[in-house]
Order: C-alpha cells, then structure tokens, then sequence
C-alpha cells in the first residue's frame, strides 16, 4: 500500500517495517525525518503536483496529530482512503470539525472519540502505543524506586510541578526530562501524570520498558487497557499526590508483588499496544474504507468537507493567541473562503 503521512510521523517507522511504501511531509523539528520538509503551507495543486513529481499515487492519505495547527490542505480532494490520528483534543477543540473532512477519525482518547461521534463524524478509539524498537527491558538493575520523565514545566499542564514537588515530600522521586528509556529500564516504579486526564504515551512506554506503572485514574478507558493491582500498580485519583506516594512505598514494600506487576504490564503492551500493532489495524481500517467506497462518498460531498475544514480555520483563530500573525491571517483568509483559496494559492506554487 502508497501511504501519504501528513504532518507527524507516529507509525511511519512501523508502516514501513510492515513493507508499504511511505512518504510523509511535514515541518522540521528535532528528530523529524520526514522525506519531504515543509517551509510554508502547502495547498491542493502544490500537493498534487508534489505527488506527481514523486509518481506516488496513495492509496492512504495518513494525518497525524503533530502538536501544531495544520499546514496541508486540499488533501480532502484526493480519490485516496483519508484517515486522522487525533491525540490532544483536549487541548485543541479544532480536533472536531477538522475531524469531519476525513473518511475516518482515530482519536487517541476515548471520550474524544464519542465526541466526535455525537458531531457526525465516524470515528473510533485507537490508543497510543509504544515503540516496538526503542521500548525494551534490557534487563538492567532496577536501582531507582520511582521515576518521572516528562515535561515538568508544561504550557498545558500548569499543576504538574505542584504534582511532583508534594509526591516528593512523601516519597524520594527522581524526577527529569529528555530520552526516558535509560531512566525506565532501571526504574520500579514509573509515576505517570497526564495535562488533562488523558491516557499519555508514558503509559505504554514506561511499561514496555519494564518498570510497574502507578498511574492517575482517569475515564479515557484505562481499565479496557489495563487491570489495575494486575498489569499496572493500583490507580491514585487525579491530583492526589499523597494517595499516589502511599501506593509507591506499599508497592516497594512487596518487592515480588511489584515484580510480578511489571512483567505483566510489560507483556501486555508488547502483545497488543506496540506500534507494529496498531500499524496492522490503520491498514485493516483503511482497505475496509476502501472496499467500501468511502473515498467516492467524500468526494461526492466535497463542499461538506472543505466546509468541515473553514470550521476548523474558525475554531483556530479564536483560540490563536499563540501562533505567529501570518498564521492567523492565513486561517482567517481560509475563513472566508476555503474552497477557492486553497487552490488559487496552490497554484502559485509551494517551496
């Protein structure tokens, strides 16, 4: 299968491990490797004509939730299967009406995906994962009680600091940012914290690797993943660092108990919620999507999805006040006039 990445590059690696051919476009960022890197926005006739120049027909169009607000557009024109990975809605409410100009919505959290459901779009859970190749137990000592590797000063997650500062004051926490794998082979336990309750790649990762994962409760449908006090250490409630260093010190208390919890939450991530994995069930959806038709069905409604697409250009100029005035002029001109727009810009050409 051709399949078209857009934006970030989640399950490139993995797509390709399974034998497609893949070819992603995006910004440039630290360890980005996309094949094509985007300097401005791309419109439909600079994608068309991109694809052309590569001789690459899709046969899946792939967007994927980067973090960022996006910068492809008229993708929603192509007779190609189109499918969006959705992982912060919490954070970003253009998730929604964006989510209506593809044939299928993935979203990363449960309830984000019933919401798009309640606003007509098809969508369905598809949790995060870990990576088949980077997330290993090698087997090393496990000479750090509990770890916590993130993002502690985080712009969407104000009360993560407070979090970590009071666990600490009940419990010994070593706590940083940056590469995780080292910190996590050696650690027993690994405290997870999320920015809105939402189910983090931590989750997966932190297991993977071997360490037993003590995690805030949450209705992002942690239990259909996980069985607490079976392959994940019991739950704490949100924001309740005490609870949370009461279950840390009665876990470290029963050395094989807590063994036998991670060896189960490392197994059950590497049988069913690795990359590889979800990389099999995107191509399952996606030639079903297509055995169905459901490129002509989109296509056939096109003005409903370019009108889905100027909601979404509306929802981000509300919320912009962290993105650049050239930004926020191009969505407001998108506004106005998506349907148009994107092509008469496209045809003067992309970098």
């Amino acid at each position: 299968m051709k399949i078209l990445i857009l934006e970030a590059q989640h399950l490139q690696r993995a797509l390709r491990r399974l034998g497609h051919d893949v070819l992603s476009i995006g910004r440039h960022e630290r360890g980005s490797s996309h094949d094509v890197i985007l300097e401005q926005p791309l419109f439909h006739a600079g994608l068309v004509r991109l694809l052309a120049e590569r001789s690459f027909r899709p046969d899946l169009v792939l967007w994927c939730d980067a973090g960022y607000t996006p910068r492809v557009f008229g993708f929603e024109a192509l007779p190609a299967v189109t499918i969006g990975f959705f992982v912060d809605t919490y954070c970003n409410p253009w998730h929604v009406p964006y989510a209506a100009s593809f044939d299928l919505a993935l979203a990363a959290q449960k309830n984000a995906a019933a919401l798009m459901d309640a606003h007509g779009v098809r969508a369905r859970w598809f949790p995060l994962f870990c990576n088949h190749e980077r997330d290993r137990d090698p087997g090393l000592e496990r000479d750090v009680p509990v770890s916590f590797v993130g993002t502690i000063g985080h712009g969407q997650n104000s009360v993560r600091r407070i979090f970590l500062d009071a666990f600490r004051r009940r419990h010994p926490l070593f706590a940083t940012s940056g590469d995780y794998a080292p910190v996590f082979n050696r650690s027993r336990i690994v405290l997870n914290q999320s920015a809105a309750g939402e189910i983090n790649y931590r989750q997966f990762e932190a297991a993977a690797c071997g360490a037993a994962v003590l995690a805030e409760d949450t209705d992002q449908g942690l239990h259909d993943l996980f069985t607490p006090g079976v392959d994940i250490l019991p739950t704490y409630p949100r924001g309740d660092a005490a609870a949370a260093a009461r279950i840390a010190r009665a876990a470290l208390a029963d050395p094989e108990g807590l063994a036998r919890i991670a060896r189960a939450g490392r197994d059950a991530v590497h049988a069913r919620h690795t990359d590889l994995a979800r990389a099999e069930e995107l191509v399952r959806l996606a030639r079903e999507l297509a055995a169905e038709g459901a490129p002509a069905r989109r296509l056939a409604r096109g003005e409903a999805a370019r009108a889905a697409l100027a909601r979404t250009c509306a929802f981000i100029v509300a919320d912009a006040g962290v993105l650049p005035p050239d930004h926020v002029r191009l969505y407001q001109a998108l506004i106005r006039d998506y349907p148009a727009r994107w092509q008469a810009i496209g045809e003067r050409g992309r970098s």
